[in-house]
């Protein structure tokens, strides 16, 4: 099987933090209402205007706890459907946007264009991953309070993803299908990688981590035969304490998805909608769902409370607590933590686009840049800038 065919977590989330809520009782199913604050009146966006970047698609967004930076990008996006080499676009400004003050500020210039970037946040430190035009493996370092970039080392392997972890940066292999091997984490102080202990879930894919507040956990799917499955690969989990060293092994569940998670007073939700069956061949006899809810502490997992419903494939569903959130690519069903009420994030008040970035700036949602093609021609590059808040 291929991770591009199995893949069932959602596409392009970014930021995940945690936060602390009441549990959330179940609301009834039903289509999403309006998400609105405790003053009553509708939630809608609002720009934020001066933005000092250029027009640009697919770049990459990270929240510091103050601002949203904006790193790379680029300015010559492949049409849909389009197989294109992938090379980064030249060298790029980057900025960062306070969305409290509206405030912008053009970073230092970072020492080489990357393409496919993922990254984290820790300490007053970002960590960017991506690719060099040569299709290396790089990592930069950028120093918020300093305002300068370095070069950084990765460990030697391939399909690395980057996760914050309290004070510390991990990196999860996404998948074991063709390489097996070991997670890293990476002490700032030392300036080193480390593997972590071999985990007790064995072989997987769609393996990602997710950060509680004190455990680091872990998910993946058990490789199975396709075809000759007798049954879904569902997600499991273990715990790892930083603390300790040592992994515990958590109950399976009965959805499919492995994330992105959100963090919330204990529990880690993910908001993946609808589920599947099997299909007409190997039909696994009902419907697993994508998303879920799990308490690690308790062992304990759960069905997202009153979820709307989604197309055949799934659907893209957001999350939000009072101070953090987990938002989709696009606008879309969306919950509340901690009253377990769906609303919905209204369309942008522009043109649509793709490929725009997506950061979730403490509970709200920032949404910049991306590309249209009218009428199949040659694309037309956004540099707006939107925010969405979901308390007002």
């Amino acid at each position: 099987m291929t991770r591009a065919r199995t893949a069932l977590a959602l596409a392009a989330m970014l930021v995940l933090a945690s936060c602390s809520a009441r549990p959330a009782p179940p609301s009834p199913v039903g289509p999403p209402s309006p998400v609105r604050p405790p003053g009553g009146a509708a939630v809608g966006w609002r720009e934020l205007p001066g933005s000092p970047l250029s027009p640009r698609a697919l770049a990459l967004g990270l929240w510091t706890g103050q601002e949203a930076l904006l790193v790379g990008g680029i300015d010559e996006p492949c049409p849909p459907g389009a197989d294109c080499a992938g090379d980064p676009s030249p060298l790029l400004a980057a900025a960062a946007v306070n969305p409290d003050t509206g405030r912008w500020r053009v970073l230092a210039e970072p020492p080489v264009a990357l393409r496919w970037m993922q990254g984290a946040v820790v300490g007053g430190a970002a960590y960017v991953q991506g690719h060099t035009v040569g299709k290396e493996g790089a990592l930069l370092v950028y120093d918020i309070a300093a305002d300068r970039w370095e070069r950084g080392s990765l460990p030697a392997s391939n399909g690395l993803t980057l996760v914050a972890g309290g004070d510390l940066l991990y990196a999860v292999r996404g998948s074991e299908e063709t390489e097996p091997g070991p997670d890293y984490v990476y002490r700032p102080g030392e300036h080193a990688w480390a593997e972590l202990p071999a985990d007790p879930l064995g072989a997987g894919y769609d393996r990602t981590m997710a950060w509680t507040g004190r455990e680091l956990v872990l998910f993946d799917r058990k490789i199975v035969p396709n075809p000759g499955a007798d049954g879904p690969s569902v997600a499991r989990a273990a715990a790892f304490d930083p603390a300790l060293g040592t992994w515990r092994r958590l109950p399976d569940s009965q959805q499919l998805s492995t994330g992105p998670w959100f963090a919330d007073g204990g529990r880690l939700i993910d908001p993946a909608l609808g589920g599947a069956d099997g299909g007409q061949v190997g039909n696994w006899g009902r419907v697993y769902p994508y998303g879920g809810v799990l308490d690690p502490a308790a062992g304990a997992w759960s069905a997202l409370p009153g979820a709307p419903g989604a197309g055949p494939g799934g659907g893209h569903g957001s999350v939000f607590g009072a101070t953090s959130a987990v938002y989709a690519e696009r606008p879309g069903p969306v919950l509340n933590a901690a009253t377990g009420q769906w609303g919905a994030i209204p369309p942008l008040p522009q043109a649509e686009v793709a490929d725009s970035t997506v950061v979730a700036a403490g509970n709200r949602m920032l949404v910049f840049g991306g590309a249209r093609w009218p009428d199949g021609g040659k694309a037309e590059l956004s540099a707006r800038a939107w925010i969405w808040t979901p308390q007002g």
